[in-house]
């Protein structure tokens, strides 16, 4: 099998040079690093946040937190993979190099990246880049990761669960086949967007099966695909709800989707289940069709998972998730989207998933 996990870099950028239309800064890696750490810019810094909105940077912010602790030989599998060679050469595309050794660049600085102690992040990234200097077009980044995100439907499309179709869902389903082969875990995650950006921070011996866009329909899928992996969770975690609410998933269609994924998550060796109510977003948020469900959708949802609950005979974990709220909307400062949780909105999730965890 060809590996890539013995690769080093003969050099580590020391520089990325960001290109967003016609502005073009060249910044330290040390300078990013910093800068997720203490929250102070640099000059060179400075000058490429200013482009950004207070949202913008806010999100920036946040994506310096994100660090993945991957496994390492599912990761290398699967950029070996047809699909995961083809994510390879479309983000190569948004990276200048002057050689044509920008997809084995690429895929030795994701392997050395997520080899660091702290786990695959962009600053692990950038300074596990070969090049002392790395040039990356963000506007050739948005447009990716918009293709990458999106299945064939048309933009003005109602909003629908294509996890299982686009790109990045795949790969992130495959990425969870591999690495859950014949594991055994004391606790799993599983969940949307919001779960997903805790990483595996949940301890050792746990695995965050979270996905971006899941809703019960592609719970099931994903279940599905990991069920022959024999994998085992001797706790499992289900939080979803938020997105079936977006898509427009029918009452009937979610609670019989909830109750099958129960049952089939109890073909995993898992002892105990519970559920976590579906995410309330900002008043904001809520309004806008294009981002999230309304808050009244999602207290009709949060109805039918007692519901169910109630039916399977399992917990409801609730309250720990009460700090997040103000009579059920999302507190503004937990957010930085009015969707998502920012950092303080993760930690307080993280919390109360530690105590369901007994961590």
């Amino acid at each position: 099998m060809h590996s890539g996990l013995g690769l080093l870099p003969s050099l580590a950028a020391e520089k990325v040079t960001v290109r967003y239309g016609l502005f073009e800064q060249s910044i330290p890696v040390a300078d990013i690093r910093n800068y997720g750490e203490t929250q102070k810019a640099s000059s060179d810094l400075q000058s490429f946040l200013d482009y950004l909105s207070a949202k913008e940077k806010e999100k920036f912010q946040d994506a310096l937190q994100v660090k993945m602790s991957l496994d390492i030989v599912a990761l290398d599998k699967l950029l070996n993979t047809g699909m995961g060679k083809q994510i390879l050469s479309f983000a190569s595309s948004a990276i200048a190099r002057r050689d044509q050794a920008s997809i084995q660049a690429l895929r030795s600085a994701i392997i050395i990246g997520a080899r660091s102690p702290e786990g695959l992040g962009i600053t692990t990234f950038l300074e596990a880049y070969p090049s002392n200097q790395l040039v990356v077009d963000v506007s050739k980044i948005s447009k990716l990761v918009g293709m990458a995100n999106s299945s064939s439907s048309a933009a003005d499309a109602p909003p629908k669960d294509n996890v299982t179709s686009s790109p990045l869902g795949k790969i992130a389903l495959q990425y969870q086949t591999l690495a859950a082969q014949n594991k055994q875990f004391s606790g799993c995650l599983f969940g949307d967007s919001i779960s997903a950006g805790l990483g595996n921070t949940l301890g050792n011996g746990t695995f965050n099966f979270g996905l971006n866009g899941l809703s019960t329909i592609s719970l099931l899928e994903q279940l599905k695909s990991l069920i022959p992996t024999k994998v085992k969770c001797e706790k499992a975690i289900i939080a979803v709800g938020g997105n079936d609410a977006w898509y427009g998933t029918s009452d009937e269609l979610f609670s019989k989707n909830l109750q099958e994924a129960i049952a089939l998550v109890r073909t995993m060796g898992t002892k105990e289940i519970f559920l976590i109510p579906a995410f309330y977003s900002t008043v904001a948020a809520s309004s806008d069709p294009t981002v999230a469900a309304p808050l009244s959708r999602v207290e009709q949802i949060n109805v039918l998972i007692n519901q169910v609950a109630e039916a399977e005979k399992v917990p409801v974990a609730a309250s720990g998730l009460a700090p997040l709220y103000e009579n059920n909307v999302l507190k503004d400062n937990l957010t930085s989207d009015g969707e998502h949780l920012n950092a303080e909105g993760l930690k307080i999730y993280r919390q109360a998933l530690l105590q369901i965890l007994g961590k």
